[in-house]
C-alpha cells in the first residue's frame, strides 16, 4: 500500500499541467485535453495522458535492473532467473512501433452517468497515440534461454508472462499483471521492452527506464518501472488481473462483486472505439456554416479501423468520414486488404458539416475488420471499463458565433 511520504518525489516539472484535465493529485491521474489530441497523429509527450495507481518510483538507470524468470512447473525446461539491465537491452536488436494506448477506463464518465461506478472519472481523454522504441520481448524471453516451444499452442497448459512493477501501489503490494505467453512470443504482435518514447528516453510517469509495450492490448498490462518478467503456467494473480479490469455483469456491485471476479476472464484486447474531440460539448456552432468535426478512432488484436460514420441527427442517419492513418501495403482505394499486416495505431478522422444546422446532436461510430461496431447504448458495469457506445455531443448553436473549419 502506497504511503503518504511516497508522493513527496512526484516528477512535476514535466507534467506540463495545461495540457491536461488532471482527475486525481495522489496518485496523478490526468487525461489529455480532447480537443487537442487531432492535433498531431503522434500524441506529443507532453500531451499523453497519465495512468498511475501509485506514487511514482525514483529509479537510477544505472542501478536498475530486472529478473527474467522461467517458472512452469508443467514445462521439462530447468527453472531460469536472470538479471538484465539497460546495457544488456541495448544490445538486443531495437525496434520502433507507432501504438494507441488506452485505459480501459477511457469514457467511464459514461457509465457513470448511468449509476455509480467505483474507478477514477474519465472522459474521452485517457487514449493516445505515440512512438515506442525498445526491443521485443520475445528477443529478452529468448536471449533469457525461453525455448520456442514453450509457447507452442497445443500445450496442455496455456502459459503467461507476468510483468510486476517497482514501486508501491494503492491496491496490493506491487502492481503486476499478465498477457498469454503465445501473444508475446508472435513477432507480429511487436511487444515491446520499451526505453524511448517519441524518439526520447521514458519519462518517469511513462515508465522510466523500461516499461512493457503491447500494442492492442489494453493499457492495464503495459507495466510500467520493470522488476521482473516471469514465464508461468498461469495468468498473473495480482489484484490489476484478478479483481481489476473485468468487464462484471451489470447485476454485480458493490455489495457482490467478489462473488463474481473469479467468475470472469481478465481484459485483453481493446474494443473498436471513437469520440468527437472537436467540437467539445461547450463550443458554440454558428448556425448555417461550415463546421469541421474532429476525432479519433481506434480498436484492438491488430484489427484495422475500416471506417468512421457521423450523424448529424443523434444516430438516425449516418454518413462516411475522411480518415487519416499510417499507409499500409495494399491500396484502400480498390478495397483489397493485406491481410499479412496488423494495425496497431489510431485513426484521426474528420468530416465537414456543409451548413449546421440548429440543435444538432452530433454522433460517431466505427467499424473494424473483424466487423465489430460499437452499440447505440453503454452497458453499465461496476467498474467502469470498456464503454464504447456510439459518442454523442450536443454543442449549442447561434447564429453569430463563430465556427472552426
Amino acid at each position: 500500500m502506497a504511503s503518504a511520504d511516497a508522493y513527496a518525489d512526484e516528477p512535476w516539472g514535466h507534467r506540463h499541467l495545461p495540457n491536461f484535465i488532471v482527475r486525481s493529485k495522489e496518485p496523478f491521474n490526468a487525461e489529455a485535453c480532447p480537443d487537442r489530441l487531432v492535433d498531431s497523429f503522434i500524441t506529443p509527450t507532453e500531451q499523453h495522458f497519465r495512468r498511475n495507481h501509485g506514487p511514482i518510483p525514483n529509479i537510477d538507470a544505472q542501478a536498475w535492473s530486472m529478473s527474467i524468470e522461467i517458472n512452469a512447473e508443467s514445462s521439462s525446461v530447468a527453472k531460469v532467473k536472470r538479471t538484465l539491465r539497460l546495457d544488456d537491452l541495448s544490445k538486443l536488436p531495437q525496434f520502433e512501433v507507432v501504438a494507441v494506448l488506452e485505459c480501459a477506463g477511457n469514457r467511464r464518465d459514461g457509465l457513470k452517468a448511468i449509476k455509480p461506478v467505483n474507478g477514477v472519472t474519465w472522459g474521452a481523454g485517457t487514449a493516445s497515440n505515440a512512438r515506442w522504441g525498445g526491443c521485443r520481448l520475445r528477443d529478452v524471453l529468448a536471449a533469457a534461454g525461453v525455448p520456442a516451444h514453450l509457447c507452442d499452442p497445443f500445450y496442455a497448459n496455456p502459459r503467461h508472462v507476468e510483468f510486476a512493477a517497482y514501486g508501491e501501489v494503492t491496491d496490493d503490494e506491487q502492481y503486476a499483471s499478465s498477457i498469454p505467453l503465445e501473444w508475446a512470443m508472435n513477432p507480429l504482435n511487436m511487444v515491446l521492452v520499451a526505453t524511448e518514447m517519441n524518439g526520447m528516453p521514458l519519462l518517469r510517469d511513462h515508465g522510466f527506464p523500461a516499461r512493457i509495450v503491447a500494442p492492442g492490448i489494453i493499457g492495464a498490462r503495459w507495466v510500467k518501472w520493470l522488476k521482473y518478467i516471469r514465464v508461468q503456467d498461469r495468468e498473473s494473480d495480482g489484484y490489476y488481473q484478478q479483481r481489476d479490469y473485468k468487464i462484471l455483469p451489470p447485476i454485480a456491485g458493490a455489495s457482490n462483486c467478489e462473488e463474481f471476479w473469479p467468475r470472469f476472464p481478465a481484459l485483453m484486447e481493446m474494443n473498436i472505439q471513437s469520440a468527437i474531440c472537436r467540437p467539445t460539448a461547450d463550443e458554440c456552432l454558428q448556425i448555417g456554416r461550415p463546421y469541421r468535426v474532429r476525432g479519433y478512432a481506434l480498436t484492438g488484436g491488430g484489427r484495422a479501423v475500416d471506417r468512421v460514420e457521423v450523424s448529424l441527427d443523434g444516430g438516425r442517419t449516418w454518413n462516411l468520414a475522411d480518415m487519416y492513418t499510417m499507409q499500409t501495403k495494399a491500396d484502400s482505394r480498390s478495397g483489397q486488404r493485406d491481410w499479412t499486416a496488423k494495425h496497431w495505431a489510431w485513426v484521426l478522422w474528420s468530416f465537414r458539416i456543409e451548413s449546421v444546422p440548429p440543435n444538432c446532436t452530433i454522433a460517431c461510430r466505427a467499424w473494424d475488420s473483424g466487423g465489430n461496431t460499437q452499440p447505440s447504448a453503454a452497458v453499465w458495469n461496476y467498474r467502469g471499463v470498456m464503454n464504447n457506445s456510439v459518442f454523442h455531443v450536443h454543442p449549442p448553436t447561434t447564429g453569430s458565433a463563430p465556427s472552426r473549419l
